[in-house]
Protein backbone atom coordinates (compact mmCIF):
# COMPACT_ATOMS: atom_id res chain seq x y z
CA UNK A 1 0.00 0.00 0.00
CA UNK A 2 1.04 3.57 -1.44
CA UNK A 3 1.97 6.05 1.56
CA UNK A 4 -1.00 7.88 0.59
CA UNK A 5 -3.47 5.10 0.90
CA UNK A 6 -2.12 4.71 4.33
CA UNK A 7 -2.72 7.95 4.93
CA UNK A 8 -5.95 8.15 3.75
CA UNK A 9 -6.92 4.80 5.27
CA UNK A 10 -5.78 5.93 9.01
CA UNK A 11 -7.42 9.80 8.46
CA UNK A 12 -10.53 8.33 7.45
CA UNK A 13 -11.11 5.32 10.41
CA UNK A 14 -9.91 8.54 12.67
CA UNK A 15 -12.69 10.30 11.25
CA UNK A 16 -14.94 7.98 11.89
CA UNK A 17 -14.64 7.94 15.50
CA UNK A 18 -13.88 11.75 15.80
CA UNK A 19 -17.73 12.05 14.04
CA UNK A 20 -19.41 9.35 15.94
CA UNK A 21 -17.62 10.97 19.28
CA UNK A 22 -19.24 14.35 18.57
CA UNK A 23 -22.78 13.26 16.76
CA UNK A 24 -23.70 10.33 19.19
CA UNK A 25 -21.55 10.13 22.06
CA UNK A 26 -21.65 13.77 23.00
CA UNK A 27 -25.20 13.87 22.88
CA UNK A 28 -27.09 13.74 26.10
CA UNK A 29 -30.43 12.73 24.47
CA UNK A 30 -28.63 10.13 22.18
CA UNK A 31 -26.47 8.63 24.80
CA UNK A 32 -28.08 8.45 28.48
CA UNK A 33 -25.70 7.61 31.25
CA UNK A 34 -26.90 4.37 31.07
CA UNK A 35 -25.45 3.26 27.74
CA UNK A 36 -22.30 5.94 28.61
CA UNK A 37 -21.30 3.31 31.23
CA UNK A 38 -22.44 0.27 29.24
CA UNK A 39 -20.53 1.50 26.69
CA UNK A 40 -16.73 1.30 29.70
CA UNK A 41 -17.83 -1.59 30.70
CA UNK A 42 -17.54 -2.73 27.05
CA UNK A 43 -14.55 -1.00 26.38
CA UNK A 44 -13.40 -2.60 30.16
CA UNK A 45 -14.05 -6.16 28.73
CA UNK A 46 -12.64 -6.08 25.48
CA UNK A 47 -9.93 -4.41 27.15
CA UNK A 48 -9.40 -7.71 29.49
CA UNK A 49 -9.90 -9.94 26.54
CA UNK A 50 -6.39 -7.98 25.33
CA UNK A 51 -4.88 -8.26 28.48
CA UNK A 52 -5.60 -12.09 28.64
CA UNK A 53 -4.28 -12.63 24.89
CA UNK A 54 -1.14 -10.57 26.00
CA UNK A 55 -0.49 -12.52 28.67
CA UNK A 56 -1.39 -15.68 27.12
CA UNK A 57 -3.81 -16.43 30.23
CA UNK A 58 -6.08 -19.55 29.16
CA UNK A 59 -9.11 -18.79 31.79
CA UNK A 60 -11.52 -16.15 32.86
CA UNK A 61 -12.59 -14.81 29.22
CA UNK A 62 -16.02 -13.15 31.53
CA UNK A 63 -14.36 -9.96 33.12
CA UNK A 64 -16.65 -10.41 36.15
CA UNK A 65 -16.52 -13.99 36.75
CA UNK A 66 -14.94 -16.09 39.34
CA UNK A 67 -11.82 -16.92 37.48
CA UNK A 68 -8.81 -16.13 37.34
CA UNK A 69 -9.47 -13.34 40.15
CA UNK A 70 -5.65 -12.91 40.33
CA UNK A 71 -5.03 -11.75 37.02
CA UNK A 72 -8.60 -9.93 36.63
CA UNK A 73 -7.99 -7.80 39.44
CA UNK A 74 -3.99 -7.03 38.77
CA UNK A 75 -5.54 -5.87 35.29
CA UNK A 76 -7.96 -3.55 37.14
CA UNK A 77 -5.21 -2.53 39.32
CA UNK A 78 -2.73 -1.65 35.83
CA UNK A 79 -5.61 -0.04 34.02
CA UNK A 80 -6.13 2.20 37.05
CA UNK A 81 -2.29 3.24 37.39
CA UNK A 82 -2.65 3.75 33.29
CA UNK A 83 -5.54 6.06 33.71
CA UNK A 84 -5.09 9.62 34.16
CA UNK A 85 -5.92 11.25 37.86
CA UNK A 86 -9.00 13.40 35.67
CA UNK A 87 -12.19 11.34 36.07
CA UNK A 88 -12.76 8.98 33.26
CA UNK A 89 -15.98 6.72 33.06
CA UNK A 90 -12.99 3.95 32.80
CA UNK A 91 -13.20 4.28 36.81
CA UNK A 92 -16.53 3.85 37.52
CA UNK A 93 -17.17 0.57 35.14
CA UNK A 94 -13.88 -0.33 37.38
CA UNK A 95 -15.80 0.30 40.39
CA UNK A 96 -18.67 -1.78 39.30
CA UNK A 97 -16.69 -5.01 38.20
CA UNK A 98 -15.18 -4.91 41.53
CA UNK A 99 -18.95 -4.78 42.84
CA UNK A 100 -20.14 -7.57 40.83
CA UNK A 101 -17.20 -9.68 40.97
CA UNK A 102 -16.57 -12.45 44.11
CA UNK A 103 -14.07 -11.02 46.31
CA UNK A 104 -11.03 -12.75 45.70
CA UNK A 105 -9.21 -15.69 48.19
CA UNK A 106 -5.89 -14.48 50.01
CA UNK A 107 -3.90 -16.62 47.61
CA UNK A 108 -5.34 -14.69 44.67
CA UNK A 109 -5.22 -11.30 46.31
CA UNK A 110 -1.67 -12.26 47.24
CA UNK A 111 -1.14 -13.25 43.42
CA UNK A 112 -2.39 -9.56 42.30
CA UNK A 113 -0.12 -7.98 44.50
CA UNK A 114 2.86 -9.90 42.74
CA UNK A 115 1.80 -9.30 39.08
CA UNK A 116 1.13 -5.41 40.01
CA UNK A 117 4.87 -5.67 41.22
CA UNK A 118 6.09 -6.66 38.38
CA UNK A 119 4.47 -5.46 35.92
CA UNK A 120 4.05 -1.25 37.39
CA UNK A 121 7.79 -0.41 35.98
CA UNK A 122 7.43 -1.30 32.18
CA UNK A 123 3.86 0.23 32.50
CA UNK A 124 4.96 3.02 33.84
CA UNK A 125 8.03 3.29 31.43
CA UNK A 126 5.55 2.95 28.46
CA UNK A 127 3.42 6.70 30.05
CA UNK A 128 6.52 7.76 30.40
CA UNK A 129 7.63 7.83 27.04
CA UNK A 130 4.30 8.67 25.42
CA UNK A 131 4.66 11.90 28.09
CA UNK A 132 7.92 12.82 27.62
CA UNK A 133 9.98 11.28 24.09
CA UNK A 134 9.69 13.69 21.33
CA UNK A 135 7.68 11.10 18.91
CA UNK A 136 6.00 11.79 15.34
CA UNK A 137 3.07 13.33 15.10
CA UNK A 138 1.73 10.81 12.84
CA UNK A 139 -0.25 8.05 14.06
CA UNK A 140 1.22 5.46 12.68
CA UNK A 141 4.67 6.41 13.10
CA UNK A 142 4.23 7.36 16.35
CA UNK A 143 3.07 3.85 17.30
CA UNK A 144 5.75 2.22 15.24
CA UNK A 145 8.24 4.00 17.77
CA UNK A 146 6.81 2.81 20.07
CA UNK A 147 6.63 -0.46 19.46
CA UNK A 148 10.43 -0.12 18.34
CA UNK A 149 11.21 1.48 21.57
CA UNK A 150 9.86 -1.28 23.65
CA UNK A 151 10.90 -4.10 21.29
CA UNK A 152 12.16 -7.20 23.03
CA UNK A 153 11.74 -10.98 22.84
CA UNK A 154 12.06 -14.21 25.48
CA UNK A 155 11.58 -16.70 22.97
CA UNK A 156 13.77 -19.49 21.92
CA UNK A 157 16.24 -17.49 20.11
CA UNK A 158 16.48 -20.53 17.54
CA UNK A 159 12.86 -20.41 16.75
CA UNK A 160 12.03 -17.13 14.80
CA UNK A 161 8.41 -17.59 15.43
CA UNK A 162 8.40 -18.10 19.39
CA UNK A 163 6.43 -14.99 20.06
CA UNK A 164 5.84 -15.00 24.26
CA UNK A 165 3.78 -13.44 26.44
CA UNK A 166 6.91 -11.59 28.16
CA UNK A 167 6.66 -8.95 25.73
CA UNK A 168 5.54 -5.35 26.81
CA UNK A 169 2.55 -5.29 24.29
CA UNK A 170 -0.08 -5.66 27.07
CA UNK A 171 1.54 -2.12 28.75
CA UNK A 172 1.28 -0.93 25.38
CA UNK A 173 -2.41 -1.86 24.90
CA UNK A 174 -3.54 -0.96 28.58
CA UNK A 175 -2.00 2.81 27.83
CA UNK A 176 -3.99 2.58 24.65
CA UNK A 177 -7.08 2.09 26.69
CA UNK A 178 -6.38 4.51 29.32
CA UNK A 179 -4.71 7.13 27.40
CA UNK A 180 -5.85 6.99 23.83
CA UNK A 181 -5.42 10.52 22.91
CA UNK A 182 -1.68 10.27 23.63
CA UNK A 183 -1.21 7.57 20.48
CA UNK A 184 -2.56 11.02 18.14
CA UNK A 185 -5.22 9.03 16.87
CA UNK A 186 -8.99 10.87 18.47
CA UNK A 187 -9.36 14.69 19.11
CA UNK A 188 -11.73 13.16 21.43
CA UNK A 189 -10.10 10.95 24.42
CA UNK A 190 -11.35 7.52 23.46
CA UNK A 191 -10.18 4.18 24.53
CA UNK A 192 -8.80 2.08 21.84
CA UNK A 193 -8.20 -1.54 23.19
CA UNK A 194 -6.05 -3.95 21.33
CA UNK A 195 -4.25 -1.33 19.50
CA UNK A 196 -1.11 -3.40 19.30
CA UNK A 197 -0.77 -7.14 18.70
CA UNK A 198 1.59 -10.10 19.92
CA UNK A 199 3.00 -10.69 16.71
CA UNK A 200 4.87 -6.92 16.18
CA UNK A 201 7.37 -8.18 18.57
CA UNK A 202 7.99 -11.46 17.12
CA UNK A 203 11.63 -12.17 15.96
CA UNK A 204 10.99 -13.52 12.02
CA UNK A 205 9.06 -9.94 11.70
CA UNK A 206 11.17 -7.57 9.24
CA UNK A 207 10.90 -3.46 9.40
CA UNK A 208 8.65 -3.69 6.14
CA UNK A 209 6.34 -6.89 7.66
CA UNK A 210 6.01 -4.63 11.24
CA UNK A 211 5.31 -1.65 9.44
CA UNK A 212 2.23 -3.41 7.60
CA UNK A 213 1.09 -5.38 10.69
CA UNK A 214 1.13 -2.24 12.80
CA UNK A 215 -0.94 -0.36 10.54
CA UNK A 216 -3.18 -3.09 10.30
CA UNK A 217 -3.72 -3.43 13.88
CA UNK A 218 -3.76 0.69 14.18
CA UNK A 219 -7.21 0.74 11.66
CA UNK A 220 -8.51 -2.06 13.12
CA UNK A 221 -8.54 -0.76 16.69
CA UNK A 222 -10.12 3.19 15.32
CA UNK A 223 -12.57 0.50 13.52
CA UNK A 224 -13.71 -1.51 16.61
CA UNK A 225 -13.96 1.54 18.65
CA UNK A 226 -16.02 2.94 16.72
CA UNK A 227 -18.21 0.22 16.06
CA UNK A 228 -18.82 -0.15 19.95
CA UNK A 229 -20.20 4.40 19.73
CA UNK A 230 -22.02 2.87 17.13
CA UNK A 231 -23.79 -0.57 18.92
CA UNK A 232 -25.35 1.28 21.83
CA UNK A 233 -27.61 2.91 20.40
CA UNK A 234 -29.14 0.13 18.32
CA UNK A 235 -29.09 -2.01 21.84
CA UNK A 236 -31.49 0.86 22.98
CA UNK A 237 -33.51 0.98 20.25
CA UNK A 238 -34.68 -2.63 20.40
CA UNK A 239 -34.91 -2.35 24.22
CA UNK A 240 -37.12 0.16 23.76
CA UNK A 241 -39.28 -1.81 21.42
CA UNK A 242 -39.47 -4.50 23.27
CA UNK A 243 -40.22 -3.07 26.44
CA UNK A 244 -42.11 -0.21 25.07
CA UNK A 245 -44.73 0.41 28.01
CA UNK A 246 -41.99 0.15 30.79
CA UNK A 247 -42.06 2.52 33.65
CA UNK A 248 -39.33 5.49 33.21
CA UNK A 249 -37.94 4.72 36.81
CA UNK A 250 -37.33 0.85 35.73
CA UNK A 251 -34.30 -0.78 36.96
CA UNK A 252 -34.87 -2.76 33.49
CA UNK A 253 -33.14 -0.40 31.52
CA UNK A 254 -30.05 -0.72 33.65
CA UNK A 255 -30.28 -4.25 33.94
CA UNK A 256 -30.26 -4.20 29.82
CA UNK A 257 -27.27 -2.12 29.44
CA UNK A 258 -25.06 -3.89 32.19
CA UNK A 259 -25.82 -7.31 30.47
CA UNK A 260 -25.63 -5.91 27.50
CA UNK A 261 -21.73 -4.75 27.98
CA UNK A 262 -20.82 -7.72 30.08
CA UNK A 263 -22.28 -10.73 28.02
CA UNK A 264 -23.53 -12.45 31.20
CA UNK A 265 -24.83 -12.27 34.92
CA UNK A 266 -26.11 -13.91 37.54
CA UNK A 267 -28.58 -12.78 39.73
CA UNK A 268 -26.12 -12.58 42.50
CA UNK A 269 -24.08 -10.08 40.40
CA UNK A 270 -26.71 -8.11 39.04
CA UNK A 271 -28.25 -7.66 42.76
CA UNK A 272 -24.85 -6.83 44.11
CA UNK A 273 -24.62 -4.11 40.84
CA UNK A 274 -28.04 -2.64 41.71
CA UNK A 275 -28.40 -3.11 44.42
CA UNK A 276 -30.96 -5.13 45.25
CA UNK A 277 -32.18 -8.14 46.48
CA UNK A 278 -31.46 -11.79 44.93
CA UNK A 279 -34.69 -12.44 44.09
CA UNK A 280 -35.49 -9.16 42.67
CA UNK A 281 -32.03 -9.46 40.33
CA UNK A 282 -33.40 -13.08 39.11
CA UNK A 283 -36.94 -11.80 38.34
CA UNK A 284 -35.60 -8.56 36.26
CA UNK A 285 -33.26 -11.09 34.51
CA UNK A 286 -36.55 -13.11 33.67
CA UNK A 287 -38.21 -10.58 32.12
CA UNK A 288 -35.25 -9.76 29.43
CA UNK A 289 -35.48 -13.33 28.78
CA UNK A 290 -39.77 -12.95 28.36
CA UNK A 291 -38.54 -10.04 25.86
CA UNK A 292 -35.53 -12.36 24.03
CA UNK A 293 -33.11 -9.77 25.23
CA UNK A 294 -31.66 -12.73 27.67
CA UNK A 295 -31.59 -16.39 27.90
CA UNK A 296 -30.86 -18.62 31.06
CA UNK A 297 -28.67 -21.45 30.76
CA UNK A 298 -29.22 -23.31 33.49
CA UNK A 299 -30.22 -23.07 37.29
CA UNK A 300 -27.41 -22.39 38.32
CA UNK A 301 -25.63 -20.37 35.07
CA UNK A 302 -25.74 -16.70 34.90
CA UNK A 303 -28.33 -15.35 32.28
CA UNK A 304 -26.65 -14.78 28.93
CA UNK A 305 -27.45 -11.81 26.40
CA UNK A 306 -29.24 -12.94 23.72
CA UNK A 307 -29.16 -9.67 21.80
CA UNK A 308 -25.97 -9.40 19.44
CA UNK A 309 -25.68 -6.33 16.45
CA UNK A 310 -22.72 -6.53 14.31
CA UNK A 311 -21.60 -3.36 12.86
CA UNK A 312 -20.44 -2.50 9.41
CA UNK A 313 -19.15 1.01 8.58
CA UNK A 314 -18.25 2.38 5.52
CA UNK A 315 -14.33 1.80 4.00
CA UNK A 316 -12.35 4.64 3.34
CA UNK A 317 -12.47 3.67 -0.46
CA UNK A 318 -16.20 3.53 -0.05
CA UNK A 319 -16.21 8.17 -0.47
CA UNK A 320 -19.48 8.98 1.72
CA UNK A 321 -21.16 6.03 1.35
CA UNK A 322 -23.66 5.67 5.03
CA UNK A 323 -22.62 2.84 7.30
CA UNK A 324 -25.40 -0.19 7.45
CA UNK A 325 -26.26 -1.66 11.06
CA UNK A 326 -27.32 -4.96 10.79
Amino acid sequence: MSDAHEAAQIAFRNGQVDALARTLLASPALYTPEMRHSLALRWLSRAWSQYREDRAITLGPVLAGAECAGDRNAFLALLERALPPADNPLRAAIRTVRTIAIRPLAQEAAATEAIVATSADILDAVITALETAKLPADPLERLRALIERFRYSTGDAVDALSATAQTPCWALNLVATARGHAFALSDTPLPFPGLVQRRLFRADRDLHQRRDETRDCLNAALYQTACDIAVLPRAADVFAQEFARLRSNSRLVQTWFLLFALGQLSPAQLARALPATKAGAGKLLRQLETGRLARSAGPLAPFVCAYHAPVALPDWRDGLDSGVVA
